[in-house]
């Protein structure tokens, strides 16, 4: 199976998994100074894994890399309170961070888009991580469940088990059309505008960039992605 298309088709796989393995980590684990000075060294922003041009990529990578030429670890208290302000509590949340409430009118959690993304991920086998007791539809574990996706079709191409490989393609078009494409948008819009910092500011703009380039290059349709 090892031709000029498997190649090419691995390779966009891992720059999506290292994507959106980043942009889940980033979004559902509470920063620590560790990985802050770990992103601040290994200048990840200046090489981001997906290239494109579009406006809210570049808009992401340019504030964070902004952000960490100047961050020094005594102001990690003000990341630390941002991410619990945005998506712990306690309190009323800005941005509640999961996909249920974004699509229905009373906009609350564990609605039936819970339910469909949980089947999902024990479909795939995906392990929900245990740090916290959340609704499978959190934006961190889709983010998350992406990742797998583009592992499950790379264990495909190894195996040369096709059929595996599509079931995967086909996952990923259809988890961003009916679920990520239908949310996501109001979702980090919202980050956008209530962050506190240029990391959660910067890391809503990659996010917004980030989906934006994966529908184009994988020519996925949803009528909700708008511009964010």
């Amino acid at each position: 199976m090892e031709n000029k298309d498997t190649v090419a088709l691995s390779d966009k796989l891992i720059a999506t998994y290292l994507a959106y393995r980043f942009l889940g980590t980033a979004f559902f684990e509470a920063p620590t100074v560790d990985l802050l000075e770990q992103l601040q060294q290994d200048d990840l922003f200046a090489d981001w894994p997906l290239e494109g041009t579009n406006d809210a990529l570049k808009t992401g990578l340019e504030t964070l890399q902004a952000f960490f030429h100047g961050w020094q670890a005594e102001d990690f208290d003000a990341v630390r309170r941002d991410f619990a302000r945005l998506f712990i509590g306690p309190g009323h949340l800005p941005t509640p961070p999961w996909e249920s409430v974004y699509r229905n009118e009373e906009r609350l959690i564990f609605d039936k888009q819970t339910l469909q993304v949980r089947l999902l991920f024990r479909q795939f086998g995906m392990v929900v991580p245990t740090v916290r007791h959340e609704p499978e539809d959190h934006f961190g574990l889709e983010m998350l469940f992406v990742a797998h996706l583009c592992q499950v079709a790379l264990e495909g191409i190894r195996t040369d088990q096709p059929y595996h490989t599509d079931i995967a393609l086909a996952a990923l078009d259809s988890f961003f059309s009916e679920h990520i494409g239908q949310w996501a948008p109001a979702f980090l819009a919202d980050v956008k505008e209530a962050a506190q910092t240029p990391y959660y500011r910067g890391l809503s703009w990659l996010a917004s960039g980030s989906i934006r380039h994966t529908l184009e290059a994988w020519h996925i349709e949803s009528d909700s992605v708008a511009s964010t």
